[in-house]
């Protein structure tokens, strides 16, 4: 029986690298959101040139272009911190290489944490669009207040999980 769990643990161990796949399938789409982002952006730089663009048009325009910034900051963090968890530590530890000071500290629960507060500032962004970029209707203040609170439940959902690992780590 000891042969048998180890032999699956070995299996389980050694398909670590299976989740490469994944990673590499989140830098792809890291690329894609940058390619979208330099489209959207020379898109706007033009009309800014040489098109007329509403105040308020531009403020949305750039909460989108932020927006974009943010996910894809959200799928890199979750990209460079699931290979530094999940699959090897060997390649960040070279003492040339730069890499961030939070990837020294990164553990399961400090993930779960920047993820929740990311999301929270990318729906506060999406939040600040979508008012923004409605009209006084009865049907516009109703997604807005859906949007509200969709974010308010984000801010809990983070605030959960926060006191969560808490309690986790105090012992009283």
């Amino acid at each position: 029986m000891d042969k048998l769990l180890s032999a699956v643990g070995s299996l389980l161990y050694g398909m670590r690298f299976t989740m490469m796949f994944f990673y590499v399938g989140l830098v792809a789409i890291i690329l894609g959101i940058l390619g979208k982002f330099v489209l959207e952006t020379y898109k706007l730089m033009e009309t800014l040139l040489v098109g007329n663009l509403e105040k308020i048009d531009l403020i949305i325009k750039v909460l989108e272009l932020v927006d974009m910034t943010m996910v894809a900051q959200l799928v890199w963090v979750v990209a460079l911190a699931g290979v530094s968890l999940f699959v090897t530590t060997g390649h960040f530890n070279k003492t040339d290489m730069e890499k961030p000071d939070w990837l020294d500290h990164v553990n399961t629960y400090n993930l779960k944490l920047k993820l929740a507060f990311a999301i929270i500032s990318i729906s506060g962004v999406h939040a600040l669009k979508t008012y923004l970029s409605g009209e006084l209707s009865l049907e516009s203040i109703q997604v807005v207040a859906v949007v509200a609170v969709i974010h308010f439940t984000f801010v809990l959902s983070a605030i959960g999980i926060s006191f969560a690992e808490r309690l986790t780590r105090d012992p009283h």
